[in-house]
Parts: C-alpha cells; sequence; structure tokens
C-alpha cells in the first residue's frame, strides 16, 4: 500500500487530494479514518476529497461547533457499548490528530527548518486558550505574540475562571494576558466584535497585515494552537492572511504551526484531562475539509 498518514504528517503541497483519503490507512484496514467513518454513518464520499462533500459528513458527525453538543449524534449511529468506544478510539488514534506538532502548516516541514516570528493565538474554549498561552510562554520566550478573539460568549461550565456571558476575548484579556507579564513577551490583544470564526480571523488578520508586510517572504508567523483544533486553526487563518495577500506563504514556508498532544480518553473522563473520543469524530472530518481548502 501507498504510505500512511496522518494529520501530523500530511501536507498540502506533497500530498495532494489523495492524501486526505489515506489519513489513517493502515496495511490491516486499507481504507483511511474518513472513509470508514463515512460508510458508518451513512454518507457517499466524492472520488476526490471535496470541501461541500466533507462538510455533509461534517453535517452528519458533528455539525455543533461545541464539540460536546456532537456526541448524543454519534452515539446514536455508533452506540455506547464498548465496541462502539474502540471504534471511536481507532479512528482518533490512527488520524494522529492528537500528538504535538511543530511543522510549517502547508509544506509540513518539522521544526528544524522553522524561523519563527510573530505568534498568533486565537480565542477558542477556555481549556484550549490557557494550553496555547502555556506552549506560547515555553517555547516563544522573545517573540511578540498577538491575541486574536470574537465576542463568543462563554460558559461558567468551561472553568472556574469564566463567569457567563463574558466574551473569549474579556477572557483574555483578564485571564490570559496577565501571565506573560513580566516575560519579556510582548502582547497584544485585537478584539472583534463577532462570534463567526472566519469573521474572527480575518479582522485578526487585516491587523495584522498592517504591521507586517505580508509581500516579504521573510516574514514569518507561527500560529499557537493545540491538539486536535490547530489543522482547522491555523488554516482559517492561513486562509485569511491569503486574502489580504494572495502571495503570502505561496512556498509554504511563512505560516506554521505549535500544538500540544493531549491524552485520548473512553467518553466518561472529565474533558479538561482527556478527549471524548466521540466529539473527536467531528474533528477530524473538520480538520480534513480544511487540509481541502489549501489544495
Amino acid at each position: 500500500m501507498a504510505e500512511s498518514l496522518t494529520f501530523a504528517e500530511y501536507s498540502p503541497m506533497t500530498h495532494g487530494p489523495e492524501g486526505i483519503y489515506r489519513i489513517g490507512a493502515t496495511a490491516a484496514s486499507q481504507q483511511g479514518v474518513i472513509q470508514e467513518m463515512a460508510r458508518a454513518f451513512d454518507h457517499e464520499l466524492s472520488p476526490t476529497p471535496d470541501v461541500d462533500n466533507l462538510g455533509q459528513l461534517i453535517a452528519k458527525v458533528g455539525q455543533a461547533k461545541e464539540l460536546q453538543e456532537n456526541i448524543g449524534r454519534v452515539q446514536e449511529v455508533l452506540g455506547t457499548n464498548e465496541d462502539a468506544v474502540s471504534m471511536a478510539r481507532d479512528w482518533v488514534e490512527r488520524s494522529g490528530m492528537l500528538v504535538p506538532v511543530e511543522r510549517t502548516f502547508a509544506e509540513g516541514n518539522d521544526r528544524v527548518h522553522i524561523q519563527y516570528g510573530l505568534g498568533i493565538i486565537t480565542g477558542g474554549i477556555r481549556n484550549w486558550m490557557n494550553r496555547r498561552a502555556e506552549i506560547a510562554l515555553s517555547q516563544l520566550p522573545s517573540h511578540d505574540v498577538w491575541f486574536v478573539a470574537g465576542n463568543r460568549s462563554m460558559k461558567s461550565v468551561e472553568g472556574p475562571d469564566v463567569e457567563d456571558g463574558m466574551s473569549e476575548a474579556e477572557y483574555l484579556r483578564e485571564a490570559i494576558l496577565p501571565k506573560f507579564e513580566g516575560t519579556g513577551i510582548k502582547t497584544a490583544l485585537v478584539e472583534v466584535d463577532s462570534a463567526v470564526g472566519d469573521e474572527v480571523m480575518s479582522a485578526g488578520a487585516e491587523k495584522i497585515a498592517a504591521y507586517s508586510d505580508l509581500t516579504n517572504e521573510d516574514v514569518s508567523i507561527v500560529v499557537v494552537s493545540n491538539a486536535g483544533a490547530w489543522v482547522q486553526n491555523t488554516g482559517q487563518f492561513r486562509r485569511a492572511l491569503r486574502n489580504i495577500q494572495p502571495e503570502f506563504d505561496s512556498n509554504g514556508n511563512q505560516l506554521s504551526v505549535i500544538s500540544d498532544a493531549f491524552p485520548l480518553g473512553t467518553g466518561v473522563e472529565p474533558t479538561i484531562t482527556h478527549q471524548n473520543p466521540f466529539s473527536a469524530l467531528g474533528q477530524i472530518a473538520r480538520n480534513a475539509q480544511e487540509f481541502t481548502r489549501h489544495l
């Protein structure tokens, strides 16, 4: 069989559309996880990956943006017994979505080849924002880090330092930015009056384009993200930057991503410590769709 791939290894420039369907394929399982998930959820994939077709798969696997809200729908299809848990865990493990990465987004080169410039952290659920901040504090000690967030209304159940109704931008300003004081890392916060991911990214990209000359091939940006979400997170930001300057990252070496690892659970562990395998399936489909947007 052809070389097996995970999300951590996949490169739109190197592996192309055919590689997306190979993600998670093994000698024992000739099909990739996207193909197996599509069969389980009674979805007919297009012959080659297609944004709209994968969007239809997302609607069946994980339409809700808050991943935990998709668990019930997935369990209706797969069930809740040990076999269902094992199947979901197998897909997540084979996809490689929870392993750490430090690479260029489009060409897939590892950290040995990366020269970091401006660091970017975007909003998200409370745990994601905290994990991203910890990565920046440990791995970008001498860089400028910009925070970009919208006005999604957070819930107190997300964590002890979250008040019902506070926005992601407010949480970054009140709970995250103080962690950077006295570290030597220069920070800036871009607050966007929208809860739509693409709109938030576009507004952040406009600010960065005014700050950095995106036509300069030496300009380098790194998105600090987290396991599971890094493909969609970085991909959205890359599209926003290229809408402003189409030549940005045209060689695939100007935009990088750093992400942590995260343990895969069985569905009974707290979400702060483990990834629920059923909620992860929607993210697998979203990641496949996002990479497809960059082909």
